[in-house]
């Protein structure tokens, strides 16, 4: 084999698996499943937090999903359709629990330009301050529209600061919403074909200054 065959066939290699990691990752990224985040009862990994709180969060819907035995299926940030939703947070902190919580469920919309906080359009229901002693607060509204919603959970009567807002985003009957993350495939690209190209310039360096006939340097008599 030629030199200009052994490039082309490592350029061709290298390539083709390069389209296959990306590829691979981006049609996991769509995959329904993936898009679900589904969990089962106490397996859930919903976690949702800012510097001073965290929550579980779950959102259900009626229906039964493959592999569950209720009428009602849950989800994570990624809700599949619209209609009837319970939006429910368990409260990790146990002084939170003596504290009065009140929950917001509002609609957002997200700029195009990156860097851009969500807007709120509008509020689609809301609970006043009150205490959930047993840990868990929860919320029912009817959502007719996809798109971009959040459920809003403010800490204590009267919030001092935005700390003591909890702001739990997430999309109803939105396509594709785990989008891709390109610039890690790309930077994943580079790097994979960085070492490629080391990885070659290595081997051609091996070749190059090898010993022809299997004899060692130095070992002429």
């Amino acid at each position: 084999m030629t030199k200009q065959q052994q490039f082309s066939v490592f350029w061709t290699v290298i390539i083709t698996l390069s389209f296959l990691v990306l590829g691979r990752n981006a049609l996991a990224a769509g995959e329904p499943r993936n898009a679900r985040q589904a969990y089962s009862g106490s397996n859930m990994t919903c976690l949702i937090g800012n510097d001073f709180y965290a929550v579980h969060f779950t959102a259900i819907q009626e229906g039964r999903e493959k592999g569950e035995t209720t009428n009602f299926a849950k989800y994570c940030q990624e809700v599949p359709r619209v209609g009837v939703t319970y939006l429910s947070i368990d409260l990790l902190d146990r002084d939170v629990r003596k504290t009065p919580v009140a929950l917001r469920v509002i609609r957002e919309e997200f700029s195009e330009e990156g860097g851009r906080p969500p807007q709120e359009l509008g509020v689609l229901k809301e609970i006043p301050a009150k205490l959930y002693p047993n840990g868990t607060a929860d919320i029912s509204v009817d959502i007719k529209q996809p798109g971009h919603y959040a459920l809003v959970a403010t800490i204590g009567s009267e919030a001092i600061s935005e700390d003591d807002r909890l702001r739990i985003p997430f999309t109803v009957a939105v396509e594709g919403a785990a989008k891709v993350n390109w610039l890690g495939r790309i930077t994943g690209f580079i790097v994979f074909t960085f070492f490629g190209v080391m990885g070659y310039i290595g081997w051609r360096t091996y070749r190059a200054y090898r010993p022809k006939g299997g004899v060692s340097v130095g070992a002429e008599a």
